[in-house]
């Protein structure tokens, strides 16, 4: 981060400079997964990773809500870890 006269206004973070709306709004955007992800051997987790992975594309509340099942459905599984 540069810090000098005449770059006052200028926000740079670690290398990063600062965007206008569009731009940054157009950079916001997750791209999809291209990356092909390994099974874990455990149903309910590799169901609930697909499930979050199937709504990558959709809108950002849609993500957030399954996530938030993946969330409780993950916590689920540690819990049980030590009852197995």
């Amino acid at each position: 981060m540069t810090h000098g006269a005449g770059n006052e206004t200028s926000m740079e973070y670690e290398g990063l400079s600062h965007m206008d709306g569009e731009e940054e709004a157009e950079e916001a955007t997750i791209p999809s997964r291209a990356v092909v992800r390994q099974p874990t051997g455990d149903d309910a987790v590799d169901t609930a990773l697909d499930e979050l992975d199937a709504v990558a594309d959709q809108p950002l509340d849609s993500q957030i809500q399954v996530g938030e099942q993946v969330h409780r459905v993950l916590q689920g599984r540690l819990a049980d870890l030590g009852k197995e």
